[in-house]
């Protein structure tokens, strides 16, 4: 079975990444990574405004990316940029947001996820 979720390298040109899924017709949004988990869950709400009553742990972030699928008219690509530091400085952050960036791109065909290591 193919990996629901793209992933890329430090070569990675983020405006090429951006004007490819606007080229496909999607939304598109760009969450950097944090430094840790704390940070990383912080910059998913901030950026893609999640409602105040979101909380801040992996599940709660599946569910709201989940919400933010169901309510989008069209397809949407979540790009995760600047993951190098997280995966170095807490690993089981990253691998836990990879696993629910794989897990809603399963569920969910119109999501689509890129992870972007630099």
């Amino acid at each position: 079975m193919d990996d629901p979720i793209r992933f890329v390298g430090s070569q990675a040109n983020i405006v090429a990444l951006v004007r490819d899924a606007y080229a496909a017709g999607r939304t598109v949004s760009v969450v950097p990574a944090g430094r840790d988990k704390v940070e990383s869950l912080a910059f998913f709400a901030e950026i893609l405004d999640f409602p105040a009553y979101v909380g801040h742990n992996l599940d709660a972030l599946f569910d709201a990316l989940r919400d933010r699928v169901q309510r989008s008219p069209h397809e949407w690509e979540l790009i995760w940029d600047a993951t190098v530091e997280l995966r170095a400085n807490d690993p089981a952050a990253y691998d836990g947001i990879v696993t629910v960036l794989r897990d809603l791109a399963a569920e969910a065909p119109t999501m689509h996820a890129t992870v972007v290591s630099r």
